[in-house]
């Protein structure tokens, strides 16, 4: 038997989801592997499940640093950690689970992250998505929103304040729209974000987790004049175009400043009425992925083409945060 053993993901869930799951069913697929071994955190075994798969939950609180994008960050001082001292920590697990596989009989090549901020690609040629589905037990009437929480201890008071959460809820409530907070372990979020309309947050792997869903979407985050992450994409360009395979539906809003409440409400208000699952407009959603297609379109056959860099910046900077 050929097992595909996958090393463990120590960074953020938005970047296992985008630049890891899809990654690693991409290497299984190919190769041709018989069974795959994930060594993770607890909690994201549904990300795998779709393989002939086992799944082992690695204890990674006692790493160096906590997640960041597909590594580690320390804090003092404030830098990622190498991805030398992260393979050496890991090594005699990834070397224990190999192992037993070898004494089974198997054949067993392993696949570590680069824990070095790679981003692969959303595209057939580097990853393989799938669309994420867990029907609840029983559907409930529409509308029926999820809040996506972000807690991340990164910049930890960038958070959305919990009180902020409670009265959503209660102004939601009031217009008649049911709303659940987003569930910790991955098969509960699936199942949330299958069955219900939309779901609201500021920017957070929950979000991402949405998209694969085909659960569209309210996210706040910075505007297009910030960008961040080795390709320099900006934080709608993440969710609505480069990090967004299937296509999904997502309002998005760019601040430098925290929303209230009461708006988030009425940005939810609207976004059901234009693109929730149930309750949206058709032809809403038609325009978002006719948009999201040529969008698509101009990032590859443009953008990425190596003849793009000799062009002038300022038609660069066009095309790449404009049109894209």
């Amino acid at each position: 038997m050929r097992v595909l053993l996958a090393a463990p993901f120590v960074g953020e869930i938005g970047w296992e989801l985008l630049s890891w799951q899809a990654r690693v069913r991409k290497v299984f697929r190919d190769g041709g592997f018989e069974r795959l071994v994930v060594l993770g955190a607890a909690g994201r075994t549904a990300f795998y499940a779709d393989m002939p798969l086992t799944y082992r939950v690695v204890d990674l609180s006692g790493l160096p640093g906590t997640a960041y994008e597909d590594r580690r960050l320390a804090e003092h001082p404030r830098r990622p950690v190498a991805a030398e001292v992260i393979r050496e920590r890991l090594a005699g697990v990834v070397a224990e689970a190999a192992g037993e596989q070898r004494a089974n009989g198997a054949t067993v090549e392993v696949l570590w992250p680069a824990y070095a901020g790679r981003l692969w690609p959303c595209d057939a040629a580097h990853q393989a998505f799938i669309r994420f589905e867990r029907r609840p037990g029983e559907p409930l009437a529409a509308p029926w929103v999820a809040l996506v929480r972000r807690t991340r201890r990164f910049r930890e008071a960038d958070n959305w304040p919990a009180e902020h959460w409670t009265e959503l809820r209660e102004l939601l409530a009031r217009q008649g729209i049911r709303a659940d907070f987003y569930p910790d372990q991955a098969e509960a979020a699936i199942e949330l974000l299958t069955g219900c309309d939309l779901a609201v947050g500021q920017s957070t792997g929950g979000l991402h987790l949405a998209a694969l869903c085909g659960c569209p979407a309210v996210v706040w985050a910075q505007p297009d004049g910030y960008r961040a992450s080795p390709w320099q994409m900006t934080d709608r360009q993440r969710y609505q175009t480069l990090w967004n395979p299937l296509g999904t539906a997502v309002d998005f809003h760019g601040l430098v400043r925290q929303p209230g409440p009461r708006e988030v409400a009425e940005w939810v208000r609207r976004a059901l009425a234009r693109i929730g699952r149930r309750t949206g407009s058709r032809l809403a959603g038609l325009a978002f992925r006719c948009r999201w297609r040529t969008r698509g379109f101009i990032d590859r056959a443009v953008v990425r083409r190596p003849s793009f860099q000799h062009w002038p910046w300022a038609v660069q900077r066009f095309v790449r945060y404009s049109l894209v």
